[in-house]
């Protein structure tokens, strides 16, 4: 029997700031030296016209990719990483220590899937907040979106 999906929250890899910023450095690098070549023959400086306008096109592509699935459905908590087709469940039972805080003091963070660093499990896509709790005695930072919402959801779930 299927129960009803409480929480649900999809992240898309094109909406990382880290990602974002890096790959408009890289078009804006291209767009200038195409504007400002001298090359009369305008083979050189073609190349990098339509480099830069590739690189649109997989910024625009790459806001399609789901990166991490959130889902609070009944008694457990699924992280689902569709890029790596790896899945993480922890029951409702197990979490405690609820708490929603800035997820890092830098402004570009990388995207991670269950990364294990600094005594902590990470998840995170996008954003600026996450949710951190304890299960089974480990730290989980699950960055978010929606961090009130899901504080409350699993609060309330957890009792």
């Amino acid at each position: 029997m299927s129960e009803d999906v409480t929480f649900l929250e999809k992240q898309y890899m094109g909406f990382n700031r880290f990602g974002i910023m890096r790959r408009m450095v890289i078009t804006l690098f291209c767009f200038v030296f195409y504007f400002t070549s001298d090359d009369i023959q305008g083979n050189t400086a073609d190349i990098f016209f339509y480099l830069g306008i590739g690189i649109l096109i997989m910024s625009a592509g790459a806001m399609l990719i789901s990166h991490l699935e959130t889902k609070i459905e009944g008694d457990t908590l699924t992280l689902t990483g569709p890029m790596t087709h790896k899945k993480v469940v922890i029951n409702m039972g197990d979490i405690s220590d609820v708490v929603v805080k800035p997820y890092s003091k830098f402004l570009m963070n990388r995207p991670m899937f269950n990364l294990h660093r600094k005594n902590a499990r990470r998840f995170y896509t996008h954003g600026n907040a996450c949710v951190e709790f304890s299960a089974n005695g480990e730290k989980i930072k699950l960055g978010t979106q929606r961090a009130e919402e899901l504080k409350r959801v699993l609060d309330r779930q957890k009792s």
